[in-house]
């Protein structure tokens, strides 16, 4: 009987986390990223080309290499697009060539390959050879499955060449995830880059630390997780309107309408289990003070 009203109770208290939980994992990449931060591209760039964070160990005449993904979680090695061909290589050796200082000649996915159904960033195992037909093994590697075509749209642009400031508007998908705004540009043929972070509504702000040339800068954004936006050329100077596609928007409202709809319904579901269970406990309890009063007593 204890054992029941154990089970019971942990049931009560569990079930709504459950439901919910599942919920939100069918809305988060398998990485599980926190990016309530600033993502940083440019920060994430010299972090893949740090060969020092590289664990190396020799076993065997082998080679085995480690990439702490845990620390580096928001970093990636190659990209990939949403449905495309997972067989390529190029992106991994690139950055191998440039990281880790190895010319690698031949490479296959030594575990699992890389899967290119849903958008995030992911870790495979490599394994390869150099030119001198060395055997590397590499786990941990970190690469990125972009999204075929932009969902990132910018819909407002102003640019102020006097006060040397540049803000505007994004419209994407309901999301949790930070978007982060690139600016390229060039000033007396130096090119420069600054990044921000888009606020919940899509608004962001630059200062830009030079002077800028019409003509000369563009804009870029991305989540971090394979969404993005087509590279936006700065021409004019002042306040402009972009055309953002119907679908856009229309998708934002779906989204937020499916959200509701999901957890309205694990709520419902929770709330019925809940009845059943309480229901069966109730029985079972006066089910077992009857056996008790029924036997008889020792005399």
């Amino acid at each position: 009987m204890k054992r029941l009203l154990v089970v019971g109770a942990l049931s009560l208290f569990l079930l709504p986390q459950i439901s919910y939980a599942q919920t939100d994992e069918a809305t988060q990449p398998f990485s599980a990223i926190n990016t309530t931060g600033e993502l940083s591209s440019l920060q994430g760039r010299k972090q893949v080309l740090d060969g020092k964070t590289t664990k190396k160990r020799k076993k065997k005449g082998e080679y085995y290499l480690e990439f702490p993904f845990e620390k580096q979680p928001y970093v990636y090695f190659s990209s990939f697009v949403l449905n495309g061909p997972p067989n390529e290589y190029h992106g991994f050796i690139e950055t191998i060539y440039y990281r880790d200082q190895i010319k690698v000649k031949s490479m296959y996915y030594e575990k699992q390959p890389v899967k290119t159904d849903r958008l995030g960033i992911y870790t495979v195992d490599l394994c390869f050879t150099d030119e001198n037909d060395r055997i590397y093994h590499y786990k941990n590697v970190p690469y990125a499955v972009t999204s075929d075509k932009p969902t990132i749209y910018f819909s407002e642009v102003n640019f102020n060449q006097e006060q040397k400031k540049l803000s505007g508007v994004i419209k994407r998908q309901a999301s949790k995830y930070s978007c982060q705004i690139e600016l390229f540009y060039t000033d007396n043929n130096d090119y420069h880059y600054q990044e921000v972070k888009a606020d919940q509504t899509g608004h962001f702000s630059i200062d830009l630390s030079r002077e800028a040339v019409l003509g000369e800068l563009y804009l870029r954004a991305s989540d971090g997780f394979g969404n993005y936006a087509d590279a936006y050329d700065v021409e004019q100077e002042g306040l402009q309107q972009i055309p953002v596609p119907k679908l856009a928007t229309e998708s934002t409202a779906t989204s937020n309408v499916n959200q509701k709809k999901k957890f309205h319904l694990s709520g419902k579901l929770a709330k019925v289990l809940l009845g059943l269970l309480t229901l069966w406990l109730i029985t079972r309890i006066l089910k077992f003070r009857r056996k008790k009063r029924k036997k008889p007593r020792k005399v």
